[in-house]
This record gives C-alpha cells, structure tokens and sequence, in this order.
C-alpha cells in the first residue's frame, strides 16, 4: 500500500518540500530527534563529569550512542529494504521512549547512576542507527527532484539542533537538574512517534537483488567499494569521525576544566559549533552547485581538523577564563562551518552516487564507517586523561591531517588521470 504512494513534492526547491506533509514530518521528526541528541550528549557529559572527574568516562557516553552504527548499521540498511521503514522507524522509536521514560523515573528517584547512562546511551545508540538507512533515505525519497535542497535543509535543521540542544542542555541542568533532561527527552520523543503514526511514507524499495541479508550486505560493500566517488566520501568520512568529531566530546571539559564555567556556560559554548554549522549549512543549501559538492566536502573535513589544532594551541597559551571563553568562542563557530560542508554534502554525495536498488545498503555502510567514531572518542578521551586536554587535541588534529595527507597522495581525493 505505501510502497506505491507518491510522497513526492509538486514544486521544486525548498518550497516545494515544505508544502509535502510527508516531507515534513520527516523533517520535523529529525529536528525534534536531533535537538534530543545534542541536549543529551551535552547534559549527560556534564553530569557524568561533575559525579566522576573523569575525561574517560565522559567520552565512554558518545562511545555508547556511536557503537550500535558500528555493529548495525550495515545490518539495519539491508533490514530496511525488506521491512516496512515506516514501522521500522516506528519501533525504534517507541524503543527511544521507554528508555527515556525509565531513566527520567531513576533520576528522580535518585538511583541514577553512570552505569544506567552508559546503558541509555547503547539504547540512544541503536535508535540513532537507524536514522542515515532509515530516516534520512526517506528524506530523499521523499524529496523528488529537489535531493540537494532536501539533503541541505536537513543538515541546516540538524546543525541548528547541534546549536540549540547544548544551550538548553545546560539550562536544563543548571535550573531543574538531570530529571528535567529525561523529562523533556520522554516528551519529544512522544511526539515524534505521534508524527510517524499520521505519516504516509513509502514502505520499500522494489527489490532487485538476492533475498538473502547477508548477500546484500556483501553487495552493499562491493559497491561501494568499487565506486571511486563513494570510496572518496566513505575515506573521508572515516578520518572526520575518527580524528574530528570526537572533539566535540571534550568540549565539556574545555568549559568545566579549563575555563571553569558554569552548565549554563558550557552549554553556551558548546552550542556556538552549532551556530557555525547552522549557518554554514543555510548557506551551502542556497549557493552550492553540483561541480562543488566535492570540494565542499573535502575542505570542511581538512578545516574541521585544522580548526582543533589552533583549538589545541589555544588551550596551551589564552589567558584568563574570559579571554579563553571569547576566543575558544569564535574557534568553535569556524569549527561548526566546516562541519556543515563535509556534513550537508556527506549525505548529498552518497544519495547521488548511489542508484535506487541500492541506496538503503549503501548508507548502511555509511553509517557503519560514521560507526568508527568510537576509535576516536575512545582515544581522545584516554589522552585526555594521561596528557591533559590540550595535549589530546593537538595530536589528534595532527593525526588526522596526516591521514588526509596520504589519501591526497594516493589519490583517493583527486580523481585519478585515466
């Protein structure tokens, strides 16, 4: 029945996309998600680290809600080919609720402790893994003629997510404490599944291929594998999540340790990498052309790693908290512009390189190399806690030019000469 619903948009362009219910919800869904994510990595690693004093187990949170892409991401793309994606979404869903729903009842009873946040986070984790398969592939099939607006004003939502998620994460912390977190948690993801439920969204993809899950995966990864755009994107996405994007777990203790700053300050801070990703990304979804998108991605990877560095050097020398707040401040808005290139583009690129039959199991590889930021959260907190934070910064972001430098040299970011 869905399966042959035109969901599609009647105009073209961002308008367009708006005025399709279907899109809509969808887009409202990973809003509304997304700000959740982002309240709750920021609100959860500040309370983690007020209740441990432990940098380790500040990065072991999104090292929780990181694994399940890890482990079924690829799984969870070849499952959402054979499976309606709307119950799929559905389930997973309702699944994000329960766990909120338990964890605001042990905050408020007093009996939570890291051990339940580590557990919520694998659970948090396992829901996230469906959203690049599941979610933002119906962001695409949703969006007809108009897959770079679509994909460009999703990554602009999800960028103003990152922003403001952090900023009421610590206002939330600071005024109601952490059973006001899974209060409001519980409450948004009710109403995401209330979208869902109205929602008419196409079921499946007319299959082409073998029945067998475990064959599609294969097929999943042989494509990709032998597709040099995608490998260019996948390459790139592994070193951004390995070496980039775990920063962002320090970013609590930058505010905490280094600047001595309130919640409410650490939240601030933390959302101006928002900020920055949110108006990079506005602005990619409106100037950028197809002959860039590439481009766009590469050099929002190298800068995200290049603006860690001065982050890292920064760290070692700003003096006094509000000279470091204001400066750190202003690295953090560079650092969220950057993203939004390899961000918007990360998604754009790999729905248009990958054909119909296929689409589903290759963001499910996608998802599986976003999975490998485990590794880097892992290893930016371990150093954290042997060397200190600016030293973990500043190796990090120079083991990951490194590695963009040997992918330039053996051509996996300049298309080779025939």
């Amino acid at each position: 029945m869905a399966s042959t619903i035109d969901s599609r948009p009647a105009d073209t362009g961002i308008r367009g996309l708006i005025q399709n219910p279907n899109y809509l919800s969808i887009w409202i869904l990973g809003t509304l998600t997304g700000f959740i994510r982002w309240f709750q990595l920021l609100a959860l690693g500040v309370y983690t680290f007020e209740i441990t004093g432990s940098p380790l187990l500040v990065s072991l949170i999104p090292v929780m809600w990181g694994l399940p892409l890890t482990f079924c991401g690829p799984v969870i793309g070849g499952i959402a080919d054979r499976l309606n994606r709307k119950l799929l979404l559905g389930l997973s869903l309702a699944l994000i609720l329960a766990v909120s729903t338990v964890m605001a009842v042990l905050a408020y009873t007093d009996n939570l402790t890291f051990i339940h946040i580590a557990i919520a986070s694998l659970l948090s984790g396992l829901f996230w893994a469906t959203d690049m398969p599941v979610r933002r592939r119906l962001v695409g099939d949703l969006a007809g003629d108009s897959v770079s607006a679509a994909m460009g004003l999703d990554a602009a939502t999800n960028s103003a997510t990152r922003m403001a998620g952090p900023l009421f994460g610590g206002i939330i912390l600071q005024t109601v404490g952490i059973t006001g977190v899974f209060v409001l948690s519980t409450t948004v993801y009710a109403i995401g599944l209330v979208l869902i439920v109205f929602a008419r969204l196409p079921a499946h993809v007319k299959r082409a291929m073998s029945p067998a899950l475990i064959l599609d995966l294969i097929a999943g990864v042989r494509f990709v594998l032998g597709d040099w755009e995608l490998r260019r994107v996948f390459a790139v996405t592994i070193v951004f999540n390995v070496w980039g994007f775990p920063f962002t777990a320090m970013i609590p203790i930058l505010g905490k340790e280094q600047l001595g700053l309130d919640p409410f300050l650490v939240g601030l801070l933390s959302s101006l990498e928002g900020f920055g990703a949110f108006a990079g990304a506005l602005l990619i979804a409106v100037v950028s052309k197809p002959g860039n998108f590439a481009r766009i991605f590469v050099w929002g990877a190298a800068g995200y790693l290049l603006t860690i560095l001065y982050l890292s050097i920064l760290a070692y020398v700003a003096g006094g908290p509000y000279h470091s707040f204001i400066t750190a401040s202003m690295a953090l808005v560079v650092i969220g512009i950057s993203g939004a290139g390899f961000a918007t583009m990360q998604s754009t690129l790999t729905y248009m390189n990958a054909p119909l039959e296929y689409r589903s199991r290759v963001f499910g590889v996608l998802a599986l190399c976003i999975g490998t930021g485990p590794i880097g959260f892992l290893n930016v907190g371990w150093m954290a806690e042997s060397f200190g934070l600016p030293t973990a910064l500043l190796i990090m972001a120079i083991e990951g030019m490194l590695v963009m430098l040997l992918l330039w040299v053996y051509d996996v970011l300049a298309r080779p000469t025939e």
